[in-house]
């Protein structure tokens, strides 16, 4: 018959700690009861004198246990790998079947151990963006929300020896030179493909200049900086030559990072969540085991569906991305462009009085790049031009769907109760009573957790009718009902406004003669933003001491400095409102290639040949690029064959109208033929309309036309 084992019987072991000291700022100390495998069995804190009592179980077998005196770590870091990476002081046991008694257990603490727990910690900070691309724009946009990994690497010094022979000959080899070309296009591939194998027999065509764009990492040095004991060291014994790339690895590390990504391992040692401006912040520990400063390396993770976890930032090869030798309190940049990454909106900080509100940008363009809008350029300066009002960097105007941006101080809502705007716009000439209101919805997103998972939710701001006014928007509250706010379209979620030029001035296009079809649409547009109550009643900014500001800035990146509206005039005090000025051209460019011709004689329509009884003959090749306005820029070409050269090439601005092209582009047939008797040509003419809405340029104005034609001796041609 079976016996039933006996109990575990439960004894305590008291841990001592000797601390000759407990020097201010020492972080707190705890034991830890390990299995000799590494399973946890118990912690406690240490006292004011150093002790603690961890339970144990004694069984009917004999364990072996370690017990470790360590600072504190948090439950989701805490395992003896980390503890012993922070410092902890361990000591061994065993418990047989049968003791009555654990002895106390005293751990003596080193001071010098005491110094490195004092100055051990190291603060990582951080922004975590998006960076997507509208309308050729590149924007780069905060991830607010994501789970920030941040891991330490194994330093050098521990990865070169576990580098096999065959590596350490690759880099003797690639030392001793020739150095590799910076400038060889070879770009890398994320690591695993190539793979391991693959990547090692390509190393000599591998160029070093190819990897510099890999964050953090420094353009690798050509061969003239390679130090002589460096060179020497190629052909030294294995110890030596692993000495000297210690000892000058921030010059090899470019190349180590690429050539032996499979080497590298990394320890979590923190998690940090980022804000609604895609910032962190964390304090880790320096690694006791290595003295250098910390090598770290960073994955990203949000929350995308329900229950389901993406992981938008983790770059390959580790070595390559990995920020070595970090110093403590500088800024990390980590920038993904995965398209499931909920981005949020911008939040640069803006400098401005109290109670301010902001006309930030016209899309993506800050409105300070407006003639008219800006110090040098406002109204009643020598730096004024009337037939430069309006246009952006005073050559460019505007077109399409304008998408204004506004900014609020959250003062209104919370302490003047001025709660909704309105954006209306006309053109100066037109009376006060054609101002014309946006009437597009204008929406924010924002997402809250529900049961566990994130859920995007909408926040309509408007257009309402709030008493006796109408389209009226709501000044988006400093936060959402619930969650936090997010960018899921860049374009959509930043507007506040929407005035449609291409309805209201849609411009006039041109006949197949370039004539136009009807008068000029182009013009001054007015913008104006008006504030109001929550009861719907227009208030007075001045009275309730709001300011209007524009920024003082061409960028909408970092610290948004502001300028007073009022002061450049574009604030109309009797009536409540401030006003933006933009010159609107939607009128099309037009485009066309005339026939080629010889001494003055046109190619056929029917055949396009050019018959030449002297190669010295003059080919012309006329062509129309027109914009009613001149707000357009040419570029022509003349190809022979399939090219790519061009025997002819011009750039310019178009014209103003059909009778007055460019100058004609010509040149001997000699020089148009070349090496050849008989040649086909192409004429390419493109005409880009310089309008833009803010995000991108007007495309769908631009023109273009083709010919083609052959020069070819008397004789032979059709």
């Amino acid at each position: 018959m079976a016996t039933k084992p006996d109990a575990p019987r439960q004894l305590s072991i008291d841990v001592a700690a000797s601390l000759a000291e407990r020097p201010d700022g020492l972080p707190p100390l705890a034991a830890y009861l390990f299995t000799r495998s590494g399973t946890l069995l118990a912690q406690q804190p240490l006292d004011k004198g150093g002790n603690a009592r961890l339970p144990a179980s004694i069984g009917a077998e004999p364990q072996a246990l370690r017990v470790i005196v360590g600072p504190e770590i948090p439950k989701d870091l805490l395992d003896i790998a980390e503890l012993l990476r922070r410092g902890g002081v361990e000591r061994h046991l065993a418990l047989r079947p049968g003791i009555e008694r654990i002895p106390p257990l005293a751990i003596a603490i080193d001071p010098g151990l005491i110094k490195i727990w004092l100055g051990a910690l190291c603060l990582v900070k951080g922004t975590l963006l998006k960076q997507v691309i509208s309308g050729g724009i590149t924007l780069r946009l905060p991830v607010c929300g994501a789970t920030v990994d941040i891991y330490e690497v194994d330093p050098w010094p521990l990865i070169l020896p576990k580098l096999p022979d065959i590596d350490i000959d690759r880099i003797r080899e690639i030392i001793d030179g020739p150095w590799p070309p910076i400038d060889l296009p070879i770009p890398p591939r994320p690591f695993p493909d190539p793979s391991p194998i693959r990547a090692r027999a390509s190393l000599r065509p591998l160029s070093p200049g190819a990897i510099r764009g890999f964050n953090p990492q420094p353009d690798p040095p050509r061969d003239a900086t390679l130090p002589a004991a460096l060179k020497l060291a190629a052909s030294a014994s294995r110890p030596a030559l692993e000495r000297a790339l210690v000892a000058h690895i921030e010059l090899i590390r470019p190349i180590l990072c690429w050539l032996f990504p499979l080497w590298v391992t990394k320890q979590k040692i923190a998690t940090v969540t980022t804000d609604e401006c895609g910032h962190f912040r964390t304090r880790i520990w320096k690694s006791f085991l290595n003295p250098d400063q910390p090598d770290l390396y960073f994955v990203a993770r949000q929350r995308i569906w329900p229950g389901f976890w993406v992981t938008i930032y983790e770059k390959f090869p580790i070595a390559c991305y990995t920020w070595w030798n970090y110093a403590c309190g500088t800024e990390v940049t980590l920038v993904t462009t995965h398209p499931l990454a909920h981005a949020c909106p911008p939040c640069p900080p803006i400098v401005a009085p109290n109670n301010w509100v902001l006309f930030m940008a016209l899309g993506n363009t800050s409105v300070w790049r407006i003639h008219g809008d800006n110090d040098a350029t406002a109204v009643g300066t020598g730096g004024f031009h009337p037939a430069k009002h309006g246009l952006l960097d005073g050559t460019r105007p505007w077109g399409g769907s304008l998408r204004p941006r506004l900014e609020f101080d959250s003062s209104l809502r919370s302490g003047l109760g001025v709660k909704y705007y309105r954006v209306r716009f006309k053109r100066p000439s037109e009376p006060e009573t054609a101002w014309r209101p946006s009437t597009e919805a204008i929406n924010r997103h924002y997402t809250q957790e529900i049961g566990g998972d994130l859920i995007l939710q909408q926040y309509p701001l408007g257009p309402n009718t709030v008493g006796p006014a109408s389209h009226l928007y709501e000044i988006p509250p400093a936060l959402p009902p619930v969650g936090q706010w997010s960018i899921p379209n860049a374009v959509l979620d930043t507007q506040s406004a929407l005035i449609p030029t291409n309805a209201v001035a849609p411009g006039v296009g041109f006949d197949t003669n370039g004539l136009p079809l009807g008068p000029d649409e182009g013009g001054l547009w007015q913008i104006s933003v008006e504030l109001f109550n929550a009861a719907g009643a227009q208030v007075d900014p001045e009275a309730l001491g709001i300011k209007w500001r524009v920024p003082m800035s061409d960028d909408l990146t970092g610290t948004i400095t502001t300028r007073d509206a009022n002061a450049i005039g574009l604030v109309d005090p009797l009536r409540n409102r401030m006003v933006v000025t933009v010159w609107v051209d939607n009128n099309p460019a037009f485009a066309q290639i005339d026939a080629p011709t010889l001494n003055g004689t046109p190619a056929g329509t029917e055949c396009g040949v050019l018959t030449y009884t002297s190669t010295s003959g003059t080919v012309a090749t006329p062509f129309d690029a027109v914009q009613r306005n001149g707000f357009a820029t040419y570029s022509f070409a003349v190809i022979r064959g399939a090219g790519p050269a061009a025997t002819i090439s011009r750039f310019g601005t178009a014209s103003t109208t059909i009778g007055s092209p460019p100058p004609i582009p010509t040149a001997t047939a000699a020089a148009m033929l070349g090496a050849c008797a008989i040649a086909g040509f192409s004429e390419n003419l493109y005409v880009r309309h310089l309008a833009t809405d803010g995000w991108g340029d007007q495309t769908q104005l631009d023109r273009s036309d083709v010919r083609a034609f052959v020069l070819a001796p008397t004789g032979l041609a059709p």
